[in-house]
């Protein structure tokens, strides 16, 4: 037998891996929601004048000493770039493996 896959095989694990794509592409897509969420509380953070600030603990708030909560969010947000980088760094591999077997593919299509 050849060395070459069989193409009914080989459009099963493209769409496999574009699946992967999409998964990865949603969890980037919240990961910079969370990103532009925890930014946007520094903010609130910063521009507050009375002191008094609040974090969710479950369904209630309680509150907190801003400079705690300002440190626990830049942690939040340091995190989060670090896991955006990463899911980045997937989504470019799948790319890049996509690209490669739709090659693999049209050109095993266009011998047979």
């Amino acid at each position: 037998m050849s060395e070459e896959q069989d193409p009914q095989q080989m459009l099963m694990q493209l769409q496999q891996t574009q699946q992967q794509l999409q998964q990865i592409s949603m969890q980037k897509e919240e990961t910079e929601s969370e990103i532009n969420e925890a930014r946007k509380a520094l903010n609130q953070l910063e521009d507050n004048e009375d002191g008094k600030v609040y974090s969710a603990v479950g369904s209630i708030m309680v509150e907190k000493d801003a400079d705690q909560l300002e440190e626990e969010l830049e942690d939040k947000v340091e995190d989060l770039e670090v896991r955006k980088k990463s899911l980045a760094k997937k989504e470019k591999k799948l790319q890049d493996q996509m690209n490669e077997s739709r090659e693999s593919l049209q050109g095993n299509m266009n011998m047979g």
